[in-house]
């Protein structure tokens, strides 16, 4: 009963956020609905802590929950997208942005310029996180020089679009709550297993652009005319700041590799540092060197101030769809969900690989069908560790390709942010566009499913007594 329950949620919660309901609303209402259910149906709520009132229960529950996304990894989450923003005001990220745009007005080649662009695009998600955000500054700089070279404009759009379908940034949100979710340092986590897929993801999705294009171009009459002209990109609305600035957005980075404990310099092993903490270092180098550039205690106050503001709608955005959904988690768990399902892929003899399928398949038709991945990723995380823990699997096999499938879903999703505002800059449809991203995704996806069952150690190492 469970799973047939906890599926008809899903559907429904799917549906409901297609429609263009709050994702936030809908996963929070739809969690405390099935704890409700499920105190209805007699299952306890709250396991060893429950007080016998189910409502009590409930209230405890999520509250719970608050307080560990909110102060914990909510915090975390906050001070990142804070730091990110704060880099964004002082010209920093536009600097990344101009520098490793250059390369671009050396390719002549249409197709190779079409690779190109890609690669640039990729690695300027380290500097504009958002898909939907990196799709349009693409659409309205690299879009023009590409289609003015003879490309044509869907694939042109698709290249654009497909940029920030692969996450290489290991301080990027859903990579901290994947990492903790498998409970692994965030580090390890994104060295070790995340950025290697993603890179191979991207080296695949490449090469799929490199012949889906022109094989759709044939078929549609759009061969590219012309090459050969040096191009340059228009970045005239980029913020200016010293090149040496290029550097700071990485800062954060640097230092999860220089403070783990192991690192020695200069005779000295560096002490072991939290991201969270690593990143308020890097932000206070940050305002030293813009006060030294700009001695305006002032302007330096006001760049704090954003940082600051950031932090607050990242709270009322990401912070809250992570404890809704980890209320809706906590309903699906608690409704027998979970049992029910590791009893049916226990069924097929091997329940591991059957389970990172199902869990990457349901991942992947949720942002398909809501556009949104975020929502899906942070709704289903939360109950991969615990399926992980009755199948005696490292979760991370089972975290890894969903938080992948998350990212590479919203280009096979018409209705996905960064799906529609290409499309719309690019005067095509939707559809037209997903039918050019589709082979490049699925491509991506073969290669995140391939690693994982390749790569990531189904079984965790045994602990020596």
């Amino acid at each position: 009963m469970g799973l047939t329950i906890g599926f008809i949620t899903i559907l429904l919660v799917g549906f409901l956020i297609v429609r263009g309901y709050n994702a936030k609303g809908v996963l929070f209402v739809g969690g405390v609905g099935l704890l409700l259910l499920a105190a209805a149906l007699g299952k306890g709520i709250g396991g060893d802590k429950s007080t016998g009132l189910f409502f009590v229960d409930i209230s405890n529950l999520i509250f719970s929950l608050m307080e560990k996304r909110g102060g914990g990894l909510g915090l975390l989450i906050m001070v990142l997208i804070g730091f990110s923003a704060y880099m964004s005001h002082i010209g920093a990220n536009d600097t990344v942005i101009r520098v490793l745009s250059r390369p671009l007005g050396h390719i002549r080649s249409p197709y190779f310029l079409l690779l190109g662009g890609f690669f640039i695009g990729c690695l300027l998600s380290f500097a504009i996180s958002s898909a939907t955000a990196l799709g349009a500054f693409l659409m309205a700089t690299l879009f023009p020089i590409l289609t003015n070279l003879g490309i044509s404009r869907p694939s042109a759009a698709a290249v654009c679009a497909t940029t920030a379908m692969l996450t290489l940034a290991p301080t990027a949100p859903d990579v901290v709550l994947a990492a903790e979710q498998a409970g692994i340092p965030v580090k390890d986590y994104a060295f070790t297993y995340m950025i290697p897929m993603s890179v191979l993801s991207i080296l695949a999705t490449a090469v799929a652009h490199f012949f889906w294009q022109p094989y759709c171009d044939r078929n549609e009459g759009l061969l590219p005319q012309g090459g050969g002209e040096r191009v340059q990109m228009d970045l005239s609305a980029l913020k200016k700041a010293p090149v040496f600035y290029m550097v700071l957005p990485f800062l954060p980075i640097a230092g999860m590799l220089v403070f783990d404990g192991k690192i020695e310099i200069g005779g000295r092993v560096m002490p072991e540092m939290s991201l969270g903490a690593v990143v308020i270092l890097t932000l206070i180098i940050s305002l030293i060197i813009e006060y030294c550039r700009n001695p305006r205690a002032k302007d330096l106050y006001e760049g704090l101030e954003v940082a600051y503001q950031e932090m607050g709608a990242a709270f009322a955005g990401v912070v809250i769809l992570l404890i809704a959904a980890g209320v809706f988690a906590e309903g699906l768990s608690n409704i027998g969900f979970v049992d029910e399902m590791i009893a049916l892929v226990e069924k097929s003899g091997a329940a591991g690989v059957t389970m990172m399928f199902a869990l990457v398949g349901v991942t992947l038709l949720v942002v398909v069908a809501s556009g949104s991945g975020n929502a899906a990723f942070y709704a289903f995380v939360e109950i991969a560790p615990k399926m992980a823990a009755k199948l005696g699997i490292n979760p991370a096999y089972l975290i890894l390709p969903m938080q992948q499938a998350s990212n590479v879903g919203r280009t096979l999703s018409p209705v996905s942010g960064v799906i529609v505002a290409v499309s719309g800059a690019g005067d095509l449809s939707p559809m037209l566009l997903v039918k050019r991203t589709a082979i490049p995704t699925l491509a991506a996806l073969a290669v995140i499913v391939l690693y994982t069952l390749i790569f990531v150690p189904l079984h965790l190492p045994a602990v020596a007594p």
